[in-house]
């Protein structure tokens, strides 16, 4: 049996500014024997790669990973890893190859001419940031594995809850700028807000919900996020990437299948820097933590984190955090065994909101 974690220090770095928010989370756990293990989910922008590379060296005091997780291919969670695979010494990366499954997909284009090969090098051109990952990887000899449903790594430490392969190939056609489908996939255009629009704002009190389960917005993209639930001792963390809630109810229906809770987290990182388009009441219901985070940029709001969202974390017992103080340091989760950092200050949680954007 191997080594049983007991305590852990997650760091999610400030990544982009205005409304273009990112994710770049560092993550150390230690064992009863001591040993540490490092891992990064996302790594934001190229600069925040560079940052994220700096903090591992200098504040966990060392230059491995045990593993980098890429939950999709959008540039502001992947390109930062190309400067951690570089300049690291990375044990394992995993990221999904969409190029792989060109062969599983290729029925569903319309073009006939279209070939395996062809689609092949259509995917790896338009995911330039997932591919350059790859080609770092393979030049550097890193292992690479694809985080499917059910997989399990390092004695049952992290699993992936989602996605499976089958709803991955079910949302490849999907993929901004690919070849076009024989037949509509589902796609919901024009209801996508533009930052012009004025903001309006409803009222709310806590026992009046605004936030509906209707999401006017789908990214395939997205919703391919890697589902990932770490278990740190007696603490559960998930992570979740930019999914949207079909993706999170796959994911929460395989955790119940097999016997996992997910109203029992310490902590919940909320998808997609908070959006309202991404949650609503009936998986917040099923997935709960006393502590949410959500990773926005210094500017985001009005945008990001949605007050809605907040709210609703708030009315199923979350304290709501968020790193968007323009601070230089990250926002540090550690357990009851971690001594706080020098120079880290308490970050004030949000508060109840009166007013929300309808």
């Amino acid at each position: 049996m191997p080594p049983q974690t007991t305590n852990y220090e997650i760091d999610f770095m400030t990544v982009g500014a205005g409304e273009r928010s990112g994710d770049a989370i560092a993550l150390r756990v230690w064992d009863n024997t001591g040993q540490q293990q490092v891992f990064v989910i996302d790594g934001g922008t190229k600069e925040t790669g560079k940052l994220l590379v700096q903090h591992i060296l200098t504040v966990y005091g060392t230059n491995v990973v045990n593993a980098v997780i890429s939950t999709h291919p959008d540039g502001d969670h992947a390109s930062g890893l190309t400067e951690v695979l570089e300049n690291l010494d990375v044990k394992l990366l995993m990221m999904h190859q969409p190029w792989d499954h060109a062969a599983d997909i290729k029925a569903s284009f319309e073009s006939d001419g279209l070939t395996h090969l062809g689609l092949q090098r259509k995917i790896k051109a338009e995911l330039g940031y997932a591919h350059e990952l790859k080609k770092i990887a393979d030049r550097k000899k890193i292992p690479i594995v694809e985080p499917f449903e059910g997989g399990q790594w390092n004695g049952g430490l992290f699993r992936v809850l989602g996605p499976s392969q089958t709803y991955y190939e079910s949302l490849l056609p999907q993929f901004r700028d690919m070849p076009e489908t024989k037949e509509p996939l589902g796609l919901i255009p024009g209801l996508i807000k533009t930052a012009t629009e004025k903001l309006e704002m409803v009222a709310e009190a806590f026992n009046i919900e605004t936030l509906t389960d209707g999401n006017e917005h789908f990214s395939a993209e997205n919703n391919t996020s890697t589902i990932l639930l770490f278990n740190l001792g007696q603490d559960k963390v998930l992570f979740t990437g930019d999914a949207d809630a079909d993706a999170l109810t796959l994911a929460a229906d395989y955790a119940a299948g097999n016997g996992i809770s997910l109203t029992d987290l310490k902590i919940l990182q909320v998808p997609h820097h908070g959006s309202k388009q991404n949650v609503g009441p009936t998986i917040l219901d099923r997935i709960k933590a006393p502590h949410a985070h959500i990773s926005v940029s210094p500017g985001a709001a009005p945008k990001h984190p949605s007050k809605k969202v907040i709210n609703a974390l708030i009315r199923r017992g979350a304290r709501v955090f968020t790193n968007n103080a323009g601070l230089s340091s990250p926002a540090c989760y550690r357990s009851a065994g971690v001594p706080a950092r020098p120079g880290y200050t308490d970050i004030s949680a949000h508060p109840f909101y009166n007013e929300v954007e309808v």
